[in-house]
């Protein structure tokens, strides 16, 4: 009997552990993935964790000078900020004028700015000019890229209209932009869009007052630019042909007068150039007189343009309406026009290109030791005689030549030499305090030494 229960006994009694250690197994498998799970959420928190404060202290920005940028960008690309800026010293000498036109120098431009991108399509661009000791606000917008080739821009930047106008001043050709530039909309405060192709671009804008005129507080003006640019020929960004087509229609500014209590005559625009000189002369020979009762300034251009290897060539033709309002019988519409044709050779060291997206023809980049020459000519045109049987408008008219050498020693410097020879009318001339002689043709010689960056 004692024997019997034995066996059964010890069969029980080893059992026993078997059993205890299959399940000391399975807690402890079950504990490890328990402690995995935990490690595994502890890296999850503090990768969050990590992250969050990276972003609490901002993105990092790598610092960069390429081609004499000064840039911060981070890893992604996807954040930027530009140091941006430009000093232009300049000098001009007049030669057989009959006007008392004074020999000087000046800082023509003074600039500082930045550009930013954030988020990665989101873009910021501002810069003030400190020139003639003053303070004037250039390009000052915020704008978003996240559409295909496209640029949504709100804020005051240049309308879409002349070529020349469109250029930046760091990359003009000669030291002063040609005639038309004078009555061109430039930078206005307002709201626009641009798409840039391989071989085209479009731009379309609704603008408000320029930013540098003292509104009445009773009216602004406003208005509305296009522009379209097509490169039938695109081999290459150095061999390209381009056509082009612009037009703005715009209320006139408003601006206080001279006591600054009252609005200024109704409606009113006048138009002025200086002979293409730079601001060390304040002269201007081609005046309108003030035309009130203005309805609308209406403006077309035609664009064209080329980079050919080392050669290169811009020409722009634009004319201005004048629109009066009903109920003047006293007053009349007028027409005026202005145009130039530039050429340009790339003597060595570099070559200019030809900037699709934009349809603008772009700087030069010196390549050589000694960096890059250039040799240019212009012939300008500009006509602000309107001589009708009623209101005659007698602005006068101008021919300009202009030879010119440029330097680019690097990316950041440049020095031009410019020759230009003045034939004006018998209806151009400056204010008395110059002399008020009309019909004065002159020869002028400037120069310009820039650094930009």
């Amino acid at each position: 009997m004692k024997k019997s229960m034995a066996a059964p006994l010890l069969v029980a009694l080893l059992a026993v552990p078997a059993g205890a250690l299959a399940q000391s197994d399975a807690e402890r498998i079950n504990d490890l993935e328990k402690r995995v799970e935990s490690l595994v959420k502890k890296d999850k928190e503090r990768t969050a964790a990590e992250e969050k404060a990276k972003a609490a202290k901002g993105t990092t920005l790598r610092a960069s000078s390429d081609k004499g940028k000064l840039e911060w960008t981070s890893a992604d690309g996807a954040t930027s900020f530009r140091l941006v800026g430009r000093i232009q010293y300049d000098g001009i000498a007049f030669f057989g004028a009959d006007n008392r036109l004074p020999n000087g120098s000046a800082i023509r431009r003074a600039r500082i700015g930045y550009k930013a991108r954030i988020a990665k399509d989101f873009v910021s661009e501002f810069d003030v000019d400190f020139a003639e000791n003053g303070t004037d606000i250039k390009d000052a917008f915020v704008g978003y890229e996240g559409f295909k080739n496209s640029l949504i821009q709100i804020g005051n930047f240049k309308a879409p209209f002349g070529m020349d106008t469109l250029t930046s001043s760091k990359d003009i050709w000669f030291v002063e932009r040609a005639y038309p530039d004078a009555w061109t909309p430039d930078r206005r405060l307002g709201a626009g869009y641009h798409y840039g192709g391989e071989n085209f671009s479009a731009a379309a804008d609704f603008f408000g007052q320029a930013i540098s005129i003292e509104a009445t507080g009773v009216r602004q003006g406003y208005g509305w630019a296009a522009r379209g640019t097509w490169a039938p020929v695109m081999k290459s960004e150095t061999r390209a042909i381009h056509i082009g087509a612009a037009t703005n229609m715009r209320k006139t500014d408003a601006a206080v007068n001279g006591s600054g209590t009252l609005p200024p005559p109704a409606w009113a625009i006048d138009f002025s150039s200086r002979p293409e000189a730079t601001k060390a002369s304040k002269a201007k020979f081609l005046n309108t007189p003030t035309m009130q009762n203005v309805a609308w300034i209406r403006q077309y251009g035609a664009e064209l343009a080329g980079v050919w290897d080392a050669f290169a060539w811009q020409a722009e033709y634009q004319t201005t309406s004048v629109v009066r309002r009903d109920g003047f019988p006293t007053l009349s519409d007028h027409g005026f026009d202005s145009w130039y044709a530039q050429v340009s050779w790339v003597i060595s060291g570099g070559k200019r290109k030809y900037e699709a997206a934009d349809g603008l023809v772009g700087r030069v980049t010196p390549s050589g030791k000694a960096g890059a020459f250039e040799l240019l000519a212009r012939y300008s045109e500009m006509d602000l005689n309107d001589i009708t049987a009623v209101d005659p408008i007698k602005g006068g008219s101008a021919k300009n030549f202009t030879v010119g050498l440029n330097w680019y020693p690097n990316s950041n410097f440049r020095v031009m030499l410019d020759w230009t020879n003045v034939n004006n009318d018998e209806y151009a001339k400056p204010k008395a305090v110059y002399g008020g002689i009309a019909n004065d043709d002159f020869d002028e010689v400037q120069f310009r030494f820039q650094f930009n960056f």
